[in-house]
């Protein structure tokens, strides 16, 4: 039996779901049910579920927030996403971070709920019965390819005990794997002897083209995707070595020492990582080894636009991220991305969108047709 639990901040979608679909039909049961995130994660610690079915836009905590805590603490379950046919943007996100299917309420009158279940539960089963046996395909028939072949495979019990998933995501975030040959192989090497099962592995990816295209994308850089599916490890590696051939393109500044391009990335990595903290371009060409007046001029010249500029420019865009996706306070968002005082904050994000963070918020609420109990 297929354990379910639906969370939907509106109450009348809760319970009829519960109670229109056919959930035994498909060998399912509704175990639990939550109105946010952190009432959902309550229930899913002290209760075993299979299957979660979430609302996105939710208060306390939105189900984004919360994709993102199950995937990583519960990696086993099943997640589908409840949205309104104009949240495009969320589902893309949503599926980034593992969800196997979505459903648009507005179709669920159309839309018959057998059609429905049948599909996720074939899609379950189907993960189920081939996971295995696709998993070492995926990485084992491959062997005699790619750059990781040369270390032998006797070491992978002794690597994947070394290196945690956290480790591996931090070594790929930074840029240093770009220009350095023994660094990139290494990293390919430790990625794959974690052995991540598809879905794990292409979530991953996801975060690390995130981090790519805020690193590399000030720099001249098309935005990074991922194309529509990997057949086996091997062509993940041929798309690691095309996205780094294609990020050091994007990044050779003729003009430009590597060490200075460099110095400038690092600028750029410290601005993505470091905004809430109260940094200037002069604490940063400190610490990158350059002058102030030559980092400004090098910096400007490679990114297009000073630094004060560029980490302005961070920042008004992750308390946009924040404003979607979450439901912190204005305080708590400005806080967070550099700004002591929140007046400030608010009258800076209006001269940079025309709206104020509460304008902003609601908005983009109202555009998505929020639903009300």
């Amino acid at each position: 039996m297929i354990k379910v639990m639906i969370v939907d901040d509106d109450k009348l979608v809760r319970k009829g779901l519960i109670s229109a679909m056919p959930w035994h039909d498909f060998d399912m049961e509704v175990v639990g049910e939550a109105s946010n995130g952190e009432k959902a994660l309550e229930f899913i610690a002290a209760n075993a579920i299979d299957l979660l079915l979430t609302d996105l836009a939710m208060p306390v905590m939105s189900g984004i927030e919360l994709l993102k805590i199950v995937r990583k603490q519960y990696p086993s379950i099943y997640t589908v996403v409840l949205t309104f046919h104009q949240d495009f943007e969320y589902i893309q996100e949503a599926l980034r971070l593992g969800a196997i299917d979505y459903i648009a309420k507005v179709q669920l009158e159309k839309e018959r709920f057998e059609e429905v279940l049948e599909r996720i539960y074939t899609r379950i089963k189907e993960e189920q019965k081939h996971a295995p046996n696709l998993h070492d395909i995926f990485y084992d028939n491959e062997s005699s390819h790619g750059i990781g072949s040369s270390v032998h495979e006797g070491d992978n019990q002794l690597v994947a005990a070394q290196k945690d998933l956290n480790v591996v995501k931090e070594q790929w975030s930074g840029h240093e794997w770009v220009y350095q040959d023994n660094l990139f192989t290494t990293h390919i090497h430790d990625l794959k002897q974690l052995r991540l099962p598809q879905t794990k592995l292409i979530g991953l990816l996801y975060a690390l083209i995130d981090k790519w295209n805020l690193l590399f994308h000030p720099v001249d850089l098309a935005t990074i995707q991922l194309p529509d599916s990997f057949e086996s490890w091997h062509e993940v590696e041929e798309w690691l070595m095309a996205t780094r051939e294609m990020i050091r393109k994007a990044i050779d500044k003729p003009s430009f020492s590597q060490e200075v391009v460099d110095c400038v990335m690092k600028a750029v990595y410290i601005a993505n990582e470091e905004m809430k903290e109260q940094i200037t371009a002069a604490s940063i060409a400190k610490r990158v080894n350059m002058s102030r007046s030559y980092f400004s001029q090098c910096f400007k010249e490679i990114v297009g636009i000073n630094f004060s500029e560029h980490l302005r420019h961070k920042r008004i865009e992750k308390a946009k991220e924040y404003l979607l996706y979450t439901n912190k306070t204005i305080l708590w968002i400005a806080e967070n991305v550099g700004y002591m005082d929140e007046k400030y904050f608010s009258r800076t994000f209006r001269e940079q969108t025309g709206l104020l963070p509460s304008e902003y918020r609601l908005k983009s609420v109202t555009g998505r047709e929020m639903s009300e109990n």
